[in-house]
């Protein structure tokens, strides 16, 4: 009988751990979308705030940047390089306890700032890997793919 009421118990718990967890996929999914504002508006302090200190970024060429160093330094090549303007649609996000993901399909307009009339057409999908640092959701591990590659010069 016990061991009954304590598996109930749990339950109960997880059913309602879930239902907690679950209202959180809108605030994970924000997190991607405050991304794609702060990136079009090519603001890389605010693009640089979503992220962990020790954040890992894999591009659609397979390249991997690590920390938020290498980051600020990759991203500010890309925004001096680049214009774009990415449209996000998250098909699926999930919390537990401290960790989360949030991933789904984007769409966006790539446009050389040198060569504004050879703008690239991309699509693919995303996955970030999220996690809660105090009350904030910040980006940990972010992986994009992509049916056209854009050239960065590093």
């Amino acid at each position: 009988m016990l061991r009954t009421m304590v598996m109930c118990w749990a339950a109960v718990v997880a059913i309602a751990t879930c239902e907690v967890e679950a209202a959180d996929a809108p605030a994970l999914a924000q997190v991607s979308q405050d991304w794609a504002r702060a990136w079009q508006s090519k603001d890389l302090d605010a693009v640089l705030a979503l992220y962990t200190s020790d954040a890992v970024f894999m591009d659609s060429d397979g390249s991997r940047i690590a920390g938020q160093p290498a980051l600020k330094r990759f991203f500010a090549t890309v925004l001096k390089q680049y214009s774009a303007q990415p449209r996000l649609r998250s098909i699926d996000a999930f919390a537990s306890g401290d960790l989360a993901y949030d991933w789904g399909d984007y769409s966006e307009i790539v446009t050389p700032v040198a060569n504004p009339a050879g703008a690239i057409e991309t699509h693919g999908t995303y996955l970030v890997i999220l996690r809660r640092i105090g009350e904030r959701w910040k980006i940990s591990e972010q992986m994009w793919t992509g049916d056209k590659p854009v050239p960065v010069k590093r």
